[in-house]
């Protein structure tokens, strides 16, 4: 019965670093990072984005009637393997307080075969935002923590 109990946890530890951890981490990582590449931006992908960050927006709890214009400077663009990565910054009023690009830049993924899916914010450290060989090949980052 002990046994069961200590394999118990062991999986519910699993699960729970699989369900929380990036899918870019770890091997991922290593594995992608030969594979990364820059792409040029279409002029179309910001208002993508955009349309996409105001969706996301939409369904937080804790934002009321928003205001998101944008991007602001430039979309960052890139592929690893078959999934594409892109970061901006939004000029945000939530709740009637002007935010402006607090805690960004806005992470998007878009898995081949999909379309782009808005992750959230960086808190406004791109590290773990997107694979470290393309955070480089941006020029945002020279290294990160982990």
């Amino acid at each position: 019965m002990r046994r069961l109990g200590l394999a118990l946890v062991t999986l519910a530890a699993a699960i729970a670093l699989a369900v929380t951890a990036p899918a870019w981490s770890a091997g991922a990582t290593a594995q992608a990072a030969s594979n990364c590449r820059v792409l040029t931006t279409p002029s179309s992908l910001g208002a993508t984005l955009l349309s996409r960050h105001r969706a996301y927006m939409r369904h937080r709890p804790d934002v009321h009637k928003p205001t998101i214009t944008g991007p602001v400077g430039r979309v960052y663009l890139g592929i690893c393997g078959s999934k594409r990565y892109a970061l901006t910054d939004f000029d945000a009023t939530y709740n009637g307080l002007y935010f402006g690009v607090e805690d960004q830049p806005e992470r998007f993924v878009k898995p081949a075969g999909a379309g782009w899916r808005d992750i959230g914010n960086t808190g406004g450290d791109p590290c773990g935002s997107a694979p470290l060989a393309l955070l480089k090949a941006w020029k945002l980052v020279r290294a990160c923590p982990h």
